[in-house]
């Protein structure tokens, strides 16, 4: 899978960026219907909402396995993010949305709170750090899901630390992976059609490419075929 490599520097974290949306862009135009498919395969996963999480990494998986050049089918990206038979990441897709539908809850409670003009400003200095680390923790989702897809053997505390630290160690180029995921949603509405057949996909693919990308500044790795 990936291995640490001695030869060589880290690249920066321009590179990182710069490597990061490059791949993204070649890959998403190399295969247009991959993420159509893509798509197609993650609104059929959400149709239950609480299935979020698996979803999300149904998409991720799915999409980081076309990218890299291997075959997948929706039933064998299916089964590794839902952990069917036993495959998979299991229950950690599961443990992941639900983070984040809690992060989320947290984050409007925190937000209506700092509204309250009868709140004590040590309360409203509070309810804002917690706001500040919920956002970061929702966003840290562009590095969690492809963590958990490709160390699906790893503890979920770990994987979901490693995403917030990467948000955290990296705050410009986490608001700039934001921006363009932003610039993505904003198109494909303009679109219509785009927005449920083409940003799921686009976006999983984005995550995918940022963290192999991102990764790398932190340890240098090899991809061992």
């Amino acid at each position: 899978m990936y291995k640490r490599n001695t030869d060589r520097a880290p690249p920066t974290k321009n590179q990182c960026y710069v490597n990061a949306l490059s791949a993204w862009v070649s890959c998403g135009g190399k295969e247009p219907q991959g993420v159509l498919k893509g798509s197609l395969l993650f609104l059929i996963c959400c149709l239950p909402v609480v299935s979020y999480g698996p979803a999300r990494l149904t998409a991720v998986y799915y999409m980081g396995r076309r990218c890299d050049g291997f075959y997948v089918t929706w039933r064998e990206a299916a089964a590794f993010g839902f952990g069917a038979g036993g495959r998979g990441a299991g229950f950690k897709g599961w443990a992941m949305g639900l983070s984040d539908c809690f992060a989320l809850l947290l984050a409007a409670g925190s937000g209506y709170a700092i509204l309250e003009m009868s709140l004590p400003l040590p309360l409203r200095f509070i309810y804002c750090a917690v706001l500040l680390l919920d956002l970061i923790y929702l966003f840290s989702g562009i590095y969690r899901y492809p963590a958990l897809a490709g160390e699906p053997e790893n503890r979920v505390v770990m994987l979901m630390l490693r995403g917030f630290l990467l948000s955290v160690e990296s705050p410009l180029w986490s608001f700039l992976f934001f921006s363009v995921q932003l610039l993505w949603l904003t198109a494909c509405g303009l679109t219509g059609a785009g927005l449920p057949l083409l940003y799921p996909a686009g976006a999983a693919l984005l995550s995918h490419c940022a963290y192999t990308q991102m990764i790398k500044h932190i340890l240098p790795v090899d991809n061992e075929n």
